[in-house]
């Protein structure tokens, strides 16, 4: 099974553990990153949820070394009331499709019912 990790704020840190997850509490961007790039090196992780407002800060460098990663997956995780809109949602389902198994999937909009 695959090791999941959380890089969260501290504030968020606590619930996290209460629920029996792996959390690595940064302060910042830069302590974010820097927990990212460690446990990348460790190889022992499967998947890393990372804040949203830190995973979108990460440098290029950083960035494109995930691009290039097959294990871990790393996600964004959406805080508080920044969860993404439908289509965005989709297209990151499908990039982490795309990363894991090498196919690249669209998905079709839902219809309202009565359409």
């Amino acid at each position: 099974m695959a090791k999941l990790t959380i890089i969260t704020n501290p504030s968020l840190a606590p619930g996290f553990r209460l629920a029996g997850v792996e959390v690595i509490a940064a302060d910042d961007g830069a302590s974010a990153r820097n927990a990212l790039a460690r446990l990348i090196d460790e190889g022992e992780a499967g998947i890393i949820a990372m804040d949203a407002p830190y995973f979108d800060a990460l440098d290029y460098a950083s960035a494109r070394r995930l691009e290039s990663l097959v294990k871990p997956v790393v996600v964004s995780l959406p805080v508080g009331a920044q969860v993404p809109p439908e289509q965005r949602r989709s297209r990151q389902i499908a990039e982490l499709i795309r990363r894991a198994i090498g196919v690249r999937m669209t998905f079709r909009e839902e219809r309202q019912s009565g359409d």
